[in-house]
């Protein structure tokens, strides 16, 4: 299937907050973060799994970035969910890619903090400069998930790119 039709879903994962980033056809057609509240249990994480096989089956993705936190921060619970949404990927056929924010920070040279993780996304998608200004008037910070997962999806979209160029 040619690139620019492909369809990639990003994932800042979280067991309270997630982001989401859709790119469809090379652009972010989609972007959201999703707020899961109540303690941590078998019921939670389904319930986080099925929003996750909503996105992949309602807009057929081929592949899915998972953008990770760092070691220091899993927790048995986010474990669970990595394990568990990285086994739906791939029943479903997708291709995974799991990535910390350290690992997107170092793929592009000038993002050296959120905030120009943030003025980087944007730059790219400008569509997202309410959410930007949003996030900077804000004291708590909502959007964040958001940003790093559309910057995972771009980045990955950037991934596949090179590779197919090499192939060819």
């Amino acid at each position: 299937m040619a690139l620019r039709t492909m369809k990639i879903l990003a994932i800042s994962l979280g067991t309270r907050t997630s982001g989401i980033a859709l790119l469809s056809h090379g652009q972010l057609a989609y972007w959201r973060t999703h707020t899961f509240s109540g303690k941590w249990s078998a019921d939670k994480c389904n319930d986080i799994l099925a929003k996750y096989d909503r996105y992949i089956t309602r807009h057929h993705i081929e592949h899915v970035a998972i953008k990770i936190p760092p070691a220091t921060h899993h927790t048995k619970a986010l474990l669970t969910l990595l394990k568990k949404l990285t086994q739906l990927v791939q029943y479903r056929g997708c291709m995974v890619a799991c990535h910390t924010k350290s690992d997107l920070k170092a793929a592009v040279p000038d993002v050296a903090n959120t905030e120009s993780l943030m003025d980087y996304v944007v730059k790219h998608y400008p569509i997202l400069l309410p959410e930007q200004a949003q996030e900077r008037t804000s004291r708590q910070a909502y959007h964040i998930k958001m940003f790093e997962a559309v910057m995972a999806a771009h980045l990955y979209k950037q991934h596949l790119t090179r590779e197919r160029s090499r192939r060819i």
